[in-house]
């Protein structure tokens, strides 16, 4: 009975359980939906949260892949002037470019750097790379520009008409030849050589700017004046660098075996010194590569004598070696004969064996001495390069002479024109070969000795040659791996200053100039941010 009353009160507590939870929404099968509707939810809540991460990570991507932060972050700030990462670019592209069109001979026989691997690992010294070398240039450009087009502006300073047309041409040139270079868009051409981050308007108003502080800092320089005495005493001053020397040269060195002897002597000698630190010696010198009696045999035969005295001694006593005289400026000279050209006591014919200190000798000759007092010329030409019509890799006489034969039919042609000076340039500009004056009208102007192939050097240095003078010459460069072809030579005149006073005239205008920079540069000292992001196309 009692289990009855107790069952019959548990059903009932049951059902009446069962009517609070249907009251309550909690019987099962809804708190299963309950259950379910909250993991859905919270299902809802990771899925938004995990896309707005997603969001996040992509919109960093896009923005990091993309031009914003180039554009829109500070790589430098010059005197309240905040300059992006991607002007910072343009000044750093214009610097390697420049650095590499100076030195594009020497970069290409593999020295400085390998164009084609990334700057940042290639070592500049002084523990720098190469990346971090044009990086210090472009902010250094970057304050000295503003300076500039700041001076510019308060001297009321703007382009001539003829500024301008040269800057609009040279920037039609850039900007409309990247089909020609395979480029897809004029966009990819600016951004593979001026960096992330420049576009065509930024690449027009920084290399407008770069042009205009260009253009006033020639103006300032060419503003300097300075008498023809002033000029006489700065070259006498400085004769011993800019005179030209002549001389004849010949080095011995030591066999690499009595090198190597004298670093393992001086290697031993130094062990010895770490074992015994109360005894200090000097490494003994290196054995020269010439002994006294060899030394004292040159001096005999050749000093006093001449350069083919030199050369025929040097033949014969070295194996058939053959040397030729040498032209520098003083400044440029050997360290380890200089002294002995520039006495002023010279000679022609003066000849000594100078020992340096790891044993090498140098025999030497001097010949002359110029100390550049002499007008300078100047011409404009035409070129026709030879072609190989057999397709032999040799020019032969016969093509060679076809070269002439035409550049004469263009002599001709002008003469029987206007004959001028202009229509020589015009026609300079038609037919020319040489790209580096066929922009021109052929022109080259103050010309010192040396400086051009021996035909052209010979003609416009001859003591008759006068302004207007024409001729043809030919010239072939194939033992020397230069050009062969024949020139219209057109001869324009001599300068108004000798070659001394214009080296003068240049190098005092040079430190007058830099010394205008110092001055000014003051208040235009780069603060740096984000110059780690500059760069990274080279």
């Amino acid at each position: 009975m009692a289990r009855g009353v107790n069952k019959t009160m548990s059903a009932s507590k049951d059902k009446k359980l069962r009517k609070q939870q249907i009251a309550e929404g909690t019987d099962k099968r809804t708190a299963a939906q309950a259950a379910e509707k909250a993991k859905q939810r919270r299902s809802a809540i990771t899925y938004t949260l995990v896309g707005i991460v997603l969001v996040v990570f992509f919109a960093f991507i896009f923005i990091y892949n993309s031009s914003w932060p180039s554009r829109h972050m500070t790589a430098v700030t010059v005197d309240g002037t905040d300059y992006s990462v991607a002007q910072a670019n343009f000044y750093y592209s214009n610097s390697y470019m420049n650095f590499y069109n100076n030195y594009a001979t020497y970069i290409n026989y593999g020295m400085f750097f390998d164009p084609n691997e990334s700057l940042a690992d290639q070592d500049y010294g002084d523990g720098m790379s190469w990346r971090d070398f044009f990086r210090d240039s472009a902010v250094q450009d970057i304050a000295q520009v503003q300076m500039l087009c700041d001076e510019a502006e308060a001297a009321g300073f703007t382009l001539s008409e003829e500024q301008q047309a040269l800057f609009d041409q040279q920037y039609e040139a850039l900007t409309s030849n990247w089909s020609s270079l395979n480029y897809e868009s004029l966009q990819q051409y600016i951004n593979l050589n001026y960096g992330k981050g420049v576009d065509a308007d930024m690449l027009h108003e920084e290399l407008y700017r770069t042009f205009l502080a260009s253009a006033y800092a020639d103006s300032v320089r060419s503003g300097f004046e300075y008498t023809t005495a002033e000029l006489d005493d700065h070259y006498a001053e400085e004769a011993d660098q800019m005179d030209e020397i002549t001389y004849a040269v010949y080095t011995v060195s030591a066999p690499a075996d009595e090198a190597e002897t004298a670093e393992d002597t001086a290697g031993a000698e130094a062990a010895d010194d770490a074992a015994e630190p109360e005894e200090t010696s000097e490494p003994a010198p290196a054995e020269p590569a010439l002994d006294q009696d060899a030394i004292d045999a040159f001096l005999e035969a050749v000093d006093g004598t001449d350069e083919d005295a030199f050369a025929d001694y040097i033949a014969e006593n070295f194996d058939g070696a053959a040397v030729a005289p040498v032209t520098l400026a003083g400044s440029s000279l050997s360290a380890n004969y200089s002294e002995f050209l520039l006495d002023a006591g010279r000679k022609a014919g003066d000849a000594d064996a100078i020992t340096a200190e790891d044993g090498t000798v140098y025999l030497v000759m001097f010949l002359d001495r110029d100390a550049n007092d002499y007008k300078l010329p100047g011409f404009r030409h035409i070129l026709v390069n030879a072609q190989d019509t057999d397709g032999d890799g040799v020019y032969s006489e016969e093509e060679i002479q076809a070269a002439a034969d035409e550049a004469q039919a263009i002599l001709d042609e002008w003469k029987a024109g206007d004959a001028t000076e202009d229509s020589f340039a015009a026609l300079a500009n038609e037919r020319s070969e040489d790209s580096g004056s066929n922009t021109s009208g052929g022109l080259y102007e103050n010309v010192p000795k040396g400086q051009m192939v021996p035909p052209i050097d010979e003609w416009i240095y001859a003591s008759a040659r006068k302004a207007g003078d024409t001729t043809v010459v030919t010239y072939d460069g194939q033992n020397e791996g230069s050009y062969t072809g024949a020139h219209v030579v057109y001869f324009t005149g001599l300068s108004d200053l000798t070659y001394a006073r214009t080296i003068a005239d240049s190098e005092m205008r040079t430190e007058a100039f830099d010394a205008f920079i110092e001055e000014h540069m003051e208040g235009y000292e780069p603060v740096t941010a984000h110059m780690g992001m500059v760069g990274k196309h080279h």
